[in-house]
Formats: C-alpha cells, structure tokens, sequence
C-alpha cells in the first residue's frame, strides 16, 4: 500500500472531534425539523400549509401529533451508533448511550469508540505533521457540512413560510405509498431542497431529505423514521453523504426502553 494509504488509515479513526458535533446536530436536527416546519410555535407555518394539506390533514393536528409524539419520545432511553464511512472503508465508529433528564435535556453516554481515541500515529515528525493537518482539514470540512445541514432546521419563520408557499404537495409513492409529500426548492440556496413525507393516518413524519451543496458540491442527507411498539415514531436512522470527498456518515438510533 502506498504511503498516502498508510497516512489515512491512521487519520481518519482518529477524528472523533470532527464526529462528535455533526453525530449530536444529525440525531435531534430533523425532529427539531418537525417542529419548526409545523409546530404550533409559529403560526405562520401552519398557515402555509393549509393550501396545500389534503384536507383530510389538518396541520394543526398535525402539529399536535407531533409535538406530543416528540414529548413522548423522551421517557425512553436508547443507543446511538455513529459510523463513518471514507471511500467505502469504514473508519470509525461509536455507540453511545442517550437519555433524558427530568427537564427533557439530552443526556449522551459514549459506550464504546472503535478504533479507541488514545491511538496513536505510527511514523516520524514529517509524517505525523502531515497527518495532523489533514486531521485538520478534515475536522474543519465535517463541522461546515455539520453547520449547513444544521441551518436548514433553524430557518427564520418567514423564511419558512415562504418557501412553504411555495412549496409542491403530491401523494408519496413506493415505499412512501400512504403519505403526503411535501416539496420545498430554493430554500437557502439556489437548487437546494428539502423534501418531507407526513404519514396520513399517523400524522407523523416518515422521511425527510435535504440536498444542498457545500463548496459547490452535493451534500445530501436522508432521515428515516420508524415506529415503536408503543406507537412512538423515532428517527431511525440519518444518512449525511458528501460524494465529492467520499464520505458518507450513517447515525443509526435503536434499542429504545421506555425509562420512564
């Protein structure tokens, strides 16, 4: 294997702090989504929406559905695996423990990391120079990716209504067959979009993608949702993949118990 191989082999299972804030932003980002798409907290939203609904959907029961699902979510405890992808390889991957505390805060655990944080470089001065700037540079990629996919959850509510107004609503199709899809382009930048899919009869999201670009190049991240046994719908698993560089990172959310 060539030098260049040896030097990413060890650079990337090392890059916990470029992990750490996009895992955190990727886990609770889409259920913040849901909120602000049409939570009751801005009634410009739901006024958006009611053009487009069915008329089957009312958004604001819609809007209720999800808020006391989202408020329902947080008397279980469950386990987030982390793992990140580089030119098909994995690199690294962690699981970690969340909870929520009597005020509703997020509480995360780390459980394990593989490989562990600790280790180190092989090789002399030039070469760990050389790996820590691309470390670096690496860190720096993940947290911009992190940042923008994170912006698109915290759209002022104008900016929200507008695009809503604007916004296509048609019947899911496929494996999305059942819910409403809603539709929104040129939202932060020219070209973006991000699509949603609302259950009918649940009320509750099932999948939402946002595909941007960061540096001119696509970024696209997929969430999908799932549904206790309990009838409690959770975001399942995100997908972020950023083909420019190869990197796909996929947050997987499982082992729910109800702790409260």
């Amino acid at each position: 294997m060539k030098s260049t191989g040896n030097i990413n082999r060890k650079l990337w299972p090392t890059n916990t702090t470029a992990l750490q804030p996009l895992s955190f932003r990727l886990a609770g980002v889409l259920l913040l989504l849901t909120l602000l798409l049409i939570g009751s907290t801005s009634e410009s939203v739901s006024a958006g929406l009611e053009s487009g609904f069915p008329q089957a959907m009312n958004p604001e029961q819609v809007a209720a559905t999800i808020k006391a699902n989202a408020q329902a979510l947080k008397a279980f405890s469950y386990q987030q695996r982390v793992q990140l992808q580089l030119k098909g390889e994995t690199k690294k991957v962690t699981l970690s423990q969340v909870t929520y505390d009597m005020y509703g805060n997020q509480q995360k655990t780390q459980l394990s990391e593989d490989p562990p944080a600790d280790s180190q470089p092989s090789g002399g001065r030039l070469k760990q120079r050389i790996i820590a700037k691309k470390k670096g540079e690496f860190k720096e990629m993940m947290e911009g990716i992190a940042a923008l996919v994170k912006s698109y959850t915290e759209l002022p509510p104008e900016q929200l209504k507008a695009s809503l107004k604007k916004a296509s609503f048609s019947p899911g199709e496929g494996d999305m067959a059942g819910s409403v899809q809603i539709v929104m382009q040129n939202v932060i930048q020219n070209g973006d979009s991000m699509t949603i899919w609302i259950d009918r009869k649940a009320m509750l999201f099932r999948r939402v993608v946002i595909a941007t670009t960061y540096e001119r190049n696509p970024v696209t991240t997929t969430a999908n949702y799932a549904m206790l046994p309990s009838g409690q719908v959770y975001m399942g698993q995100a997908i972020l993949n950023y083909p420019k560089k190869e990197v796909v990172v996929e947050i997987d959310n499982l082992n729910y118990q109800q702790s409260r």
